[in-house]
């Protein structure tokens, strides 16, 4: 069973007050006692808004409200705590303040502290205190605690065991879009867990968790459409999933894909092929984007979210034009810091943007090399899936597996690299950590590349470099500030984190 073990950043994106007023007055209000204006000081303070960012000193400052009783501020404390940020780690002074803030109703510290309790950390590992907290949250619907809550059903771990109650939870958090929830929904059903043993609903929640992204949803999704449990046999359908959880490396999946291959004819594959391609296309491109980070103060709606790099020092960057074409504004996100963003040039043909923030940031260069080898080894730097995974940066690593894109395509390198909702625009080095690409993500039709080939080899496309320069060549103000191509292998990850942000639109 699959279980989240996450502590999230909730909080600091959703109960700031706004932005707005005069700085000296809000830090007059704070030193005179007013527990709203130390809790937005210590918003300003931790992220930069408006002032010179000084973790320590935003910490101060929650820490002022939090001892007035400021819950948003306990709460906040608490993951200061418990991260590290601004102040030495301690998760014993991560529970105090969670607890102070979950004494108060706050759900989110409810979750944090059962999690806590649950893995002891900062605290013996007491899954009945785990419990009482979990079902705290889970009355207020977080899902996330209800999906914990009912793993401890399910293993009569501070509770006692009751498979009826674990279903309930369970559905619970599945009915709210909970991806693991949803699968460990159909597990229950298959196995009869707490439920009569019902096929046609354990292919229900697998198919809500694997049209989510989900791997084993979707291998255990065509397992059922290949034995024609729940469904009827159908061995083109099975392929599609078995194809999908394949792509993400599940080498069971990509065994099981490779029989049902040949249980189909030429027609039949290539049809099987397109759908798997046209559900990714889905699963890339939520409706809500169920991807995104974390929502702003403000009531501005996010619509998408991506990556981006760096390419000259003073703030101009490289990006996907899919990712920011649809809003009416963008931002940026520079390790804690949000710039706005403006979309300075973009090229439809080749998928590409270029932005521009104001600052001082470190930067990419592009290769020398006209063109990468097949089987050269690369990696990116991105922000996949930041809703689920969280908004720190993610490493991937890969090969060039094709000089060409989809249907011969020379403006594409085909690579093994994955490519998630939220990699888009995020770019693609060699090993001293020069640029040679930028990644897009599966295109919708409208689009240019069309990209609707088979997922079942893990295929995933980079527009090449030589055509981001085409497109920078134009624009004399930013060629004339790339940097000279790097010759060290030393510390090329870090630098590309720190050149690499994720692109936020808005509508």
């Amino acid at each position: 069973m699959k279980k989240i073990l996450i502590v999230m950043f909730i909080v600091f994106f959703t109960t700031a007050s706004a932005l707005c007023g005069e700085f000296e007055k809000t830090l007059k209000k704070a030193e005179q006692g007013n527990v709203n204006a130390q809790y937005d000081l210590g918003w300003k303070y931790f992220f930069g808004q408006g002032i010179v960012q000084d973790r320590k000193l935003g910490v101060y400052w929650w820490k002022k409200a939090a001892e007035q009783g400021n819950a948003d501020a306990q709460f906040n404390l608490g993951f200061m705590y418990y991260d590290g940020r601004g102040i030495t780690q301690d998760y014993l002074q991560a529970v105090y303040w969670w607890e102070k803030a979950a004494e108060q109703g706050n759900a989110n510290a409810q979750f944090n502290l059962g999690l806590m309790y649950d893995e002891g950390q900062g605290v013996s590992r007491d899954y009945k205190q785990a419990a009482y907290w979990y079902t705290k949250a889970a009355d207020q619907g977080i899902a996330k605690a209800q999906l914990n809550l009912g793993l401890l059903y399910k293993n009569g771990q501070g509770v006692v065991q009751d498979y009826k109650k674990a279903v309930f939870w369970h559905t619970k958090a599945a009915e709210q879009g909970h991806t693991v929830a949803q699968y460990n929904l159909g597990l229950m059903y298959v196995d009869g867990y707490g439920v009569p043993r019902d096929y046609k609903q354990a292919v229900y929640w697998f198919t809500k968790a694997a049209e989510q992204g989900d791997v084993d949803a979707q291998k255990n999704l065509g397992t059922m459409y290949y034995f024609g449990k729940g469904v009827p046999q159908n061995y083109q359908l099975a392929y599609v999933w078995l194809s999908l959880a394949a792509s993400q490396g599940y080498e069971t999946a990509t065994k099981n894909r490779d029989i049902t291959a040949e249980k189909l004819t030429s027609q039949q594959l290539s049809e099987a092929q397109d759908l798997a391609a046209q559900i990714q296309y889905q699963i890339d491109n939520p409706p809500e984007s169920q991807t995104q980070p974390p929502a702003r103060a403000d009531s501005c709606k996010i619509i998408g979210s991506g990556t981006g790099f760096f390419i000259t020092k003073d703030g101009y960057i490289l990006t996907c034009l899919h990712v920011v074409q649809d809003g009416t504004r963008i931002e940026v996100y520079v390790g804690d810091k949000i710039y706005p963003a403006s979309l300075i040039q973009s090229d439809s043909n080749i998928d590409l943007a270029i932005l521009k923030v104001n600052g001082s940031f470190q930067a990419l260069a592009f290769s020398p090399n006209r063109s990468a080898k097949m089987g050269q080894d690369v990696f990116s730097v991105g922000y996949p899936n930041p809703g689920l995974q969280g908004v720190s940066p993610k490493y991937t690593k890969g090969t060039i597996s094709s000089l060409t894109g989809f249907q011969d395509d020379l403006r594409l390198y085909q690579i093994s690299i994955p490519i998630q909702p939220g990699n888009s625009g995020g770019a693609l080095l060699d090993e001293y950590g020069n640029i040679l690409g930028v990644l897009v993500a599966m295109l919708c039709a409208e689009t240019t590349f069309q990209m609707t080939g088979s997922l079942s080899q893990n295929v995933n496309y980079a527009v090449k470099s030589l055509y981001a320069q085409a497109m920078i060549d134009t624009m004399p103000e930013v060629a004339g500030k790339l940097l000279a191509p790097s010759k060290s292998k030393t510390d090329a990850i870090d630098h590309a984190q720190q050149s690499t942000v994720m692109v936020v639109c808005y509508d």
